[in-house]
């Protein structure tokens, strides 16, 4: 899936130089860069697979009543379901240092969903293993993912949904490793389920090709911060908000960020508490290139899929990312489609229809208190 595009060698531009330079400090990037940048197959996907997580991480958490749950636990959890592995080999799989795999592991033995075990045959090194109560979690969250997709199903059409999936299953089987394709079950492989995958990829190609570019530094931690800064710049809880993960873990990312000459913090004009994290001159550059990377990513995918197939994947996409009111938080409602929800026609008697709408768009929370005031309402009590 990567590009090759040409180097173009940056300097990192220290914080404190960018401030003396006043407001030329800002990206200068093009509307037609922006848009670009907002619209593409790349981050329909990751957005849409941040999406899934989430419903995943809240019902898991809510429902199930599991703790210490994070993203990166799934890809983890997935390979020691099917059998225990040494250290060594779930981070090559997982594509990260042996140092960050076992930070990983020990995050996951924390919450009682794996354990060291010595190797049977080389009591010298430790195979990673899931316990019970881990083998409960993935077999729950595989449930989970079967419920979201029918309410994929329902907000984009089965017909769309359907071939929506059934490209992106091709893209699992062609792009990501065999090994792990070849690990998951025919049936698995037809679901949303390997989105999560398959993003991971596409945003591990793009930072590759965009360091190709010469931006040295990078690194893929920087991808929780770095795609959601818009046109005005971005707050660190609306990033912590869409990513699913702490205020601090956006603070201290983006202090690299800033370190690196890419990001300036300026007070909020909204909160004068709060910060507005905006891109300097470098760090427009740095989306520049990473729309000529999206490009090259998009002819790849063009290449293995044919045009039909990638037409199918990038319009299936863009579609579900748009009715799932992904990113408007950072970037606004697309200007072709009206920015509220479709009013319910009166009348409308298709009630577990309207049960998910409901609940996709107040959330699990709020539509059981919505269900629990209609039941009041109902009964003439007043709760």
């Amino acid at each position: 899936m990567s590009a090759s595009p040409a180097s173009r060698p940056e300097s990192a531009a220290s914080p404190a130089s960018g401030r003396r330079r006043g407001a030329a400090r800002f990206a200068p990037a093009s509307p037609e860069a922006w848009e670009r940048y907002r619209d593409n197959v790349a981050r329909h996907l990751m957005g849409i697979s941040r999406d899934l997580q989430a419903r995943l991480m809240q019902r898991l958490s809510e429902e199930c009543g599991y703790r210490a749950l994070r993203p990166s636990l799934g890809t983890l959890l997935s390979l020691v379901y099917l059998e225990s592995r040494p250290l060594g080999a779930l981070a090559s799989r997982l594509a990260i240092s042996k140092q960050a795999c076992s930070q990983l592991v020990a995050h996951a033995a924390g919450g009682g969903y794996v354990e060291r075990r010595p190797d049977p045959v080389d009591r010298r090194s430790k195979h990673v293993v899931l316990t019970d109560r881990g083998r409960a979690l993935v077999e729950d969250a595989i449930r989970i993912i079967f419920d979201c997709e029918s309410i994929y199903a329902d907000v984009l059409g089965e017909g769309a949904y359907r071939r929506f999936t059934r490209t992106l299953a091709r893209l699992f089987e062609l792009e990501v490793p065999s090994p792990a394709a070849s690990e998951l079950t025919e049936r698995a492989r037809r679901t949303i389920g390997v989105l999560p995958m398959v993003a991971e990829r596409v945003q591990r190609d793009l930072m590759e090709a965009t360091l190709a570019h010469g931006h040295r530094g990078l690194k893929m931690s920087h991808a929780q911060v770095l795609p959601l800064i818009g046109p005005e710049g971005a707050r660190a809880h609306v990033l912590a908000k869409l990513q699913g993960v702490s205020r601090q873990a956006i603070h201290a990312t983006a202090r690299d960020l800033e370190e690196l000459g890419i990001l300036v913090r300026e007070p909020d004009p909204r909160d004068r508490r709060g910060a507005l994290l905006r891109l300097t001159r470098r760090g427009g550059r740095v989306l520049e290139d990473s729309v000529a990377a999206i490009e090259g990513l998009e002819a790849a995918f063009r290449e293995v899929l044919g045009d039909a197939g990638y037409a199918e994947l990038a319009d299936g996409a863009r579609q579900l990312f748009r009715a799932l009111h992904l990113e408007e938080e950072i970037f606004g409602a697309p200007s072709d489609r009206p920015t509220t929800a479709t009013p319910v026609a009166e009348g409308d008697t298709d009630i577990p229809r309207l049960a998910r709408r409901l609940r996709r768009e107040l959330g699990r929370r709020d539509a059981l208190r919505l269900a629990a005031l209609l039941d009041a309402d109902a009964s003439g009590s007043n709760p």
